[in-house]
């Protein structure tokens, strides 16, 4: 049976899907924007158009209010964003698809590179800031993504963190900016960040 959305808007939905799963709460449209590096009216019209076509409903003038009208398993896999990547290929029973993967990997880059810019507009203390690193990376594990997957995700924030480091004091090193994020973090977590090093 064909499914009533097209293989692009079923990306779209799928990505709604996965990253209202991953944050309890539906993306902005700007999210869709970046993961699919579209335009913002080309999300914007995919969004009036999932409407029309009754996969999707919002709530008027209010925001992150996008809700799906299928159910979970009625979607496709989260494929890679560009148009025409291929569906993919199950791994094993019960993972994800590879695609599915790369796509959520993309995902937490895309965020976690957020959340430093956004700190670095409204600078929290790194007691604050790290922790808070850390549960988005978590959010990710949560949802299944590989550790293999997870421990990149740790990887790309360290360096992100080591080049704060390096603005603020040229002559900092990785160590040291490593040992400095990881002391804001409590001791069991800090003990898998410890891992990378």
């Amino acid at each position: 049976m064909k499914p009533p959305y097209t293989s692009r808007q079923g990306q779209f939905l799928a990505f709604i899907h996965h990253y209202t799963t991953l944050h309890g709460r539906p993306p902005a449209e700007t999210e869709m924007v970046q993961f699919f590096q579209v335009t913002p009216p080309t999300v914007h019209q995919m969004i009036l158009t999932l409407e029309r076509r009754g996969l999707i409903t919002r709530a008027p003038g209010q925001a992150r209010s996008i809700k799906m009208t299928l159910p979970p398993e009625k979607l496709p896999p989260l494929p890679g964003a560009s148009t025409g990547t291929p569906l993919p290929v199950w791994q094993t029973e019960g993972q994800q698809p590879k695609d599915t993967e790369a796509a959520l990997l993309r995902l937490g880059k895309i965020q976690i590179k957020d959340l430093f810019a956004h700190n670095h507009r409204h600078p929290l203390d790194d007691s604050e800031f790290i922790p808070l690193l850390d549960t988005l990376i978590e959010s990710f594990a949560r949802a299944g993504l590989s550790a293999v997957a997870v421990k990149e995700l740790r990887r790309h924030a360290c360096e992100l963190y080591h080049r704060c480091c390096q603005e603020a004091e040229p002559e900092s090193t990785m160590e040291s900016n490593m040992k400095l994020m990881f002391s804001y973090l409590p001791g069991p977590r800090r003990t898998i960040w410890l891992r990378l090093i």
